[in-house]
């Protein structure tokens, strides 16, 4: 990111990361796993029928305050192995139950720091294997916020609202086995298919950001046109909502309005915005489609494959 200190310890990572914008890496190991599953059992006595679930929409802060700090503590070993100059901000649990409304749609996650200063991440670790079938997390690369800045609120549209089309086509499945960590910039489009397996898919969100990184939230009054109000944020505001699904339409009850800043939304047109896919795949060093079919092609025609 562009204006933020290395956060990867390992080079190569810091190097895929910024050009990718994720990276997938061993995370946990077998007794870790465990330990985690049995705490989502413990802390879900008692599951939905359908649908996907996160910790942190819950209203009960107690129960999502357990999670996030146990969640944390497991993973702190691995935090320490993997990053530099890191705080880590919680964190909860993400789960699947069969069912064709599963599904998570197409987004960005909010700005919660300054992007030209620091780097926020999401670590997605699966606590049983993922694929397509079971709803195994899927995302854009180079579709992050070094290659197109944009500012991202519950309140705002995504660049790519109305053409989300031209973009699921595009997107990679980072099959994950139970354990390994899919480290993502939080700017990086990302989705995930339904569970259509027999069996709950369970994973985990974890928040990093660069150390020191003070934490904030946009909101758009709908009654301001080309502005964005800043609010100052407590570090644990993301399970502080009581309401999830309406208190992150409304101005944070748990922070200090900082200022304004001007702010119009970029949004491409549609061929402008299959353009730019096409130049986030470039820069990530993932191949075009296009390009891939083209070769796919050439190799039938040379008896190749």
């Amino acid at each position: 990111m562009k204006g933020a200190p290395n956060i990867f310890i390992n080079s190569e990572h810091q190097q895929q990361f910024e050009a990718q914008g994720y990276v997938k890496i061993q995370f946990l190991d077998d007794e870790q796993i465990e330990y985690l599953d049995n705490l989502f059992d413990e802390l879900h006595p008692e599951l939905p029928k359908e649908g996907f679930y996160a910790g942190s929409y819950f209203p009960d802060f107690e129960y999502k305050k357990k999670a996030s700090d146990e969640i944390v503590k497991t993973f702190t070993k691995s935090y320490e192995r993997i990053f530099t100059n890191y705080t880590a901000f919680g964190a909860s649990f993400l789960f699947k139950i069969p069912s064709e409304n599963s599904d998570l749609v197409l987004h960005q996650d909010w700005s919660i720091v300054d992007e030209q200063k620091a780097v926020a991440i999401n670590c997605w670790v699966p606590l049983c294997d993922t694929n397509v079938e079971n709803g195994t997390l899927m995302v854009l690369p180079g579709a992050h916020n070094s290659n197109f800045p944009v500012h991202r609120a519950p309140t705002l549209n995504f660049f790519f609202t109305g053409n989300e089309s031209a973009v699921m086509k595009h997107l990679v499945p980072m099959n994950a086995k139970a354990g390994e960590a899919v480290i993502l910039n939080q700017s990086l489009v990302h989705y995930s298919p339904p569970n259509k397996s027999n069996k709950i898919r369970k994973a985990i969100t974890a928040g990093i950001k660069t150390k020191g990184a003070p934490m904030q939230f946009f909101y758009k009054d709908p009654a301001e046109n080309g502005s964005l109000d800043v609010y100052d944020m407590d570090e644990d505001f993301l399970i502080k909502f009581e309401d999830f699904e309406k208190d992150i339409f409304q101005p944070p009850a748990h922070g200090v309005k900082r200022g304004t800043i001007p702010y119009t939304l970029p949004q491409p047109s549609e061929e402008a915005l299959k353009e730019m896919i096409q130049g986030f795949l470039k820069v990530s060093g993932v191949l075009p489609p296009k390009e891939a079919n083209f070769l796919n092609k050439l190799k039938k025609l040379v008896g190749i494959g």
